[in-house]
């Protein structure tokens, strides 16, 4: 049988664990930091951003945006659900850009009724 390791012996085993953890985590980091920047991720967008807003000054008022005209509504569809939309569309951009909804459509059913009953019977919990 082998004997237990000493006090000593145990905690060098768990420092050097701790210490390959860390430093695999930073390689890690910083190999996620390269990778970002040679596709040309978030980062570069937003030092981009960072120094076209110090160098305009900043604007009194929006320019009002000119009236849309109605969109395209398929058959079916309520004003409600028109206007639903529109709202998500606009919070989702913010205030300061300016949209306009020129149609909206149902979306086609992306499988078949048998194919989606199959699944569903296929897929039901025991």
């Amino acid at each position: 049988m082998s004997e237990p390791l000493s006090a000593g012996a145990a905690w060098s085993v768990v420092f050097t664990g701790i210490i390959v953890v860390f430093a695999i985590l930073v390689v890690l980091v910083f190999l996620c930091s390269l990778l970002s920047i040679v596709i040309g991720g978030k980062g570069k967008k937003d030092k981009k951003e960072g120094t076209v807003q110090k160098s305009e000054p900043p604007k009194a008022a929006p320019a009002p945006v000119p009236a849309a005209p109605a969109p395209v509504v398929e058959e079916g569809i309520p004003g409600e659900v028109v206007a639903a939309i529109s709202a998500a569309v606009a919070c989702m951009l913010g205030s300061d850009k300016p949209f306009a909804v020129r149609s909206v459509k149902r979306a086609r059913e992306s499988r078949p009724a048998w194919n989606a009953a199959g699944i569903a019977e296929n897929t039901r919990p025991f």
